[in-house]
């Protein structure tokens, strides 16, 4: 009778489990399929890749937050109550990737990138929500770090400087405050990516013009 049940709890155990792979493998499927803001590879330094993104549009939200736990929740929340019809038209926006997170010393901020690749706020419902802005980037140029895991104000200090003595080490200027970019939603547990940009340029002229980053009106 024991060994029934060993083996019962067994059969449980291993049907949970596939259970669980089968789930994550098609969460990561679907993070994979999801709208990703272009970007074009023009260098690389060590662990830095060097991008420039087009312009777009984002949805912002400043938050009071200091915390990422709670900070990445609220602004999730309310970024994500436009796009899913909490807007003028009442319309559903597709979710993009990535989700950029920008630390302040007394708040954060939070954007999605909104789909289409759209440079121009006309055409979008405006939100309900006073505090989700609509803004209009220009072409920008980052310095990029990919790293795994799950991000928490530790992981973010410890990244941020990474990156800062990275870009220092290879005589880039950088032109505005570091920002963070998560691609994976909070039930993804393998295969997370994440990652730590900063606006730079140099002085020779392969970077192209200057950068202004998301603070051009992020």
């Amino acid at each position: 009778m024991l060994s029934f049940h060993m083996q019962t709890i067994g059969w449980i155990i291993l049907g949970l489990a596939l259970l669980f792979i089968a789930a994550q493998t098609y969460t990561t499927i679907q993070t994979h399929r999801t709208e990703q803001r272009a970007y074009t590879v023009i260098d690389s330094y060590g662990e830095l890749e060097l991008r420039r993104y087009p312009p777009n549009v984002l949805a912002t939200v400043e938050l009071p937050d200091t915390l990422y736990a709670s900070g990445s929740r609220t602004g999730f929340r309310r970024l994500a109550g436009y796009i899913f019809g909490g807007n003028e038209a009442g319309a559903q926006i597709a979710m993009t990737a990535p989700v950029y997170m920008e630390k302040q010393e007394q708040g954060m901020r939070m954007a999605f990138v909104m789909p289409g690749g759209r440079t121009s706020v006309l055409g979008l419902p405006g939100p309900n929500d006073p505090g989700v802005r609509l803004i209009e980037t220009d072409e920008e140029v980052f310095a990029v770090m990919r790293f795994g895991g799950w991000m928490n104000d530790a992981r973010m200090a410890e990244m941020q400087g990474h990156l800062l003595v990275e870009v220092a080490a290879f005589g880039l200027e950088v032109t505005g405050p570091v920002t963070f970019m998560g691609y994976a939603p909070p039930w993804q547990l393998i295969r997370r990516r994440n990652e730590v940009a900063v606006p730079v340029r140099k002085p020779e002229t392969r970077l192209g013009a200057p950068s202004g980053g998301l603070g051009s009106g992020f």
